[in-house]
């Protein structure tokens, strides 16, 4: 009878061991596989976001879609944006569903996408960033705080113009505390779709 016992316990760490395996050839932290070109994401852009990334592209290299879904933001604006610059050189697509909620950083992230999709419904959100008890809004337009996200959204392709106009947009349209949740006219305005 143990030795019943041991074999059976046995089975089932060999079983729980291989499903562990395969769950994690699919998800990669924020990232779930869909199939060999695409990916959904989901939760905040953190600290471990990168390296998940690096590792998903490595394990898939002909991934060419992220699929947002429901992203609040980022934890670290530095991660993020060396993130979105991956996504920008892989040539990646980035798109939102009807359903897809995305605000903060993950804006940030979803303009990285080489084509940008967009499907009515979708909610995109913006504000202020805050850091040392200030807020963007504190620190006067040119002050080199505001340089790094200018010079991301020239990466990712806007001009020097529309970089700052969307740049100073999401800073002034709500307090870091807050959110404002972009019209149809206003990702219209700001060529969200590309």
């Amino acid at each position: 009878m143990k030795k019943a016992l041991l074999v059976f316990a046995a089975g089932v760490l060999i079983f729980t061991g291989a499903s562990c395996k395969k769950s994690n050839r699919v998800n990669y932290g924020n990232f779930k596989v869909i199939n060999d070109t695409t990916v959904t994401m989901n939760g905040v852009i953190n600290g471990r976001t990168e390296d998940r990334f690096d590792k998903l592209i490595s394990d898939h290299p002909k991934i060419n879609t992220i699929i947002l879904e429901d992203c609040p933001g980022s934890k670290n604006d530095d991660e993020n944006l060396r993130v979105s610059k991956k996504i920008y050189d892989q040539g990646i697509n980035t798109m939102l569903r009807s359903n897809s909620e995305i605000a903060s950083g993950a804006v940030d992230l979803f303009l990285a996408g080489n084509k940008r999709s967009y499907e009515p419904g979708a909610k995109v959100g913006v504000h202020s960033w805050s850091g040392g008890g200030k807020t963007a809004t504190d620190y006067a337009e040119d002050h080199e705080n505001h340089k790094p996200y200018i010079d991301y959204y020239k990466y990712v392709g806007m001009t020097e113009e529309e970089a700052k106009d969307f740049y100073f947009f999401t800073i002034k349209a709500a307090p870091a505390d807050g959110i404002h949740w972009m019209t149809e006219e206003e990702l219209e305005a700001y060529n969200f779709v590309r």
